[in-house]
């Protein structure tokens, strides 16, 4: 069921507005007019802002509010049900601000492979997806974020089949989920899993036995993603690609 609003400067405020019309409005303004900044963690917020800034209980370009733990209860049109633990409130500033300093923006992916591209995007994608900055619209804002830092190196990823069905949506999601939980709990097996006190991380481990049946992130980053024309020549092999 969809989630309705009264905005109190639409036309006619009788008639009831979709969230997901507003924010599919803002991220097609962000595709003609992208937000101009370092792809670093003010550039995040920046785009968290321009898509959400008609809807204040989003807390648009804000941090989530401080709580010892973070998880998402996520129920896939599958019916399957787990829950994904994201990290602490109080890494995410300092996480986001190593990670995309690390990353170094276009220039770290321009000229890669599209295999190679793929390895290091879903990287990406999974560090910022971990760390979960924001209270929600996460995924809209990461993948806001992952097209214009791609097209900015050379490559056009799109995400829009993840939308096609049921099949192709769970399919990212498990992809991402299991993405998370590696990074909540690195190198987790078995014995760990039997052998620790935390049921967070017991149950983790069996939710990645199921997770891990379905294509990992980096192969559907590498079927979403194409080189852009301009990496292209004449003769259609791929040419050294300048960044803007």
């Amino acid at each position: 069921m969809p989630c309705w609003l009264w905005l109190s400067g639409h036309p006619n405020p009788n008639v009831p507005i979709d969230e997901g019309i507003i924010t599919f409005a803002r991220i097609k303004e962000l595709e003609e007019s992208p937000v101009v900044g370092r792809f670093d963690t003010a550039h995040l917020c920046d785009i968290h802002r321009r898509i959400f800034q008609d809807l204040p209980h989003y807390r648009p370009g804000q941090f989530r509010p401080a709580a010892s733990t973070w998880m998402k209860a996520r129920e896939l049109e599958s019916g399957e049900l787990y829950y994904v633990p994201y990290a602490p409130q109080r890494v995410v500033e300092l996480g986001l601000n190593q990670v995309l300093k690390n990353v170094c923006g276009p220039r770290a992916f321009a000229n890669l492979s599209l295999d190679q591209f793929a390895v290091r995007m879903a990287g990406l994608y999974g560090d910022l997806d971990y760390l979960h900055p924001f209270s929600e619209g996460n995924s809209r804002t990461l993948r806001t974020f992952t097209r214009q830092l791609s097209r900015e190196a050379g490559f056009d990823l799109e995400w829009s089949p993840s939308h096609a069905d049921p099949l192709a949506r769970d399919q990212l999601y498990r992809a991402r989920d299991a993405a998370v939980i590696h990074r909540a709990f690195p190198d987790l097996d078995e014995r760990r899993a039997m052998e620790t006190d935390d049921p967070t991380e017991y149950e983790a481990y069996w939710v990645l036995q199921e997770l891990q049946r379905s294509p990992s992130l980096d192969v559907i980053v590498r079927e979403y993603t194409t080189l852009h024309p301009e990496r292209k020549n004449r003769d259609g092999s791929e040419d050294e690609y300048e960044l803007e």
